[in-house]
């Protein structure tokens, strides 16, 4: 599939065996579409038409949800986060700690003072 979406990196991305189109105005859309459905055609490769979503505004993309120049989690991942066990062991503290802090990006002061991307604020054991 990198082989097929080779030289779309402006407006395409690829994970595996999936694919997004994105652009910045209607008219590039359908032209960005028009031309990854002709490079799959060409590379004889078929698209399953119960997996696509076409001309969304946002769209659930590995676990995200993007559109309109945005970049959010999607529920189901903010819900694990919420829902984890409450630790007990130091071991389960970092992996919570490790869970929580990709979210750092999206959620301002998440760790209040104590963020596990400032190293400086842990104490050495």
């Amino acid at each position: 599939m990198s082989q097929v979406l080779e030289n779309c990196e402006d407006f395409a991305v690829q994970y595996l065996d999936d694919f997004a189109i994105y652009s910045n105005s209607w008219d590039d859309h359908l032209k960005h579409t028009d031309e990854v459905l002709k490079r799959v055609n060409d590379s004889n490769l078929t698209i399953k038409p119960s997996k696509c979503k076409l001309s969304q505004n946002h769209t659930k993309y590995l676990g995200h949800i993007e559109g309109s120049g945005s970049r959010t989690p999607a529920e189901v991942k903010i819900e694990a986060v919420l829902d984890f066990p409450m630790p007990t062991t130091k071991t389960q503290v970092r992996g919570f700690l490790g869970s929580a802090g990709y979210y750092e990006q999206y959620v301002k002061k998440i760790f209040g003072n104590y963020s596990p991307s400032n190293k400086s604020s842990e104490k050495k054991n």
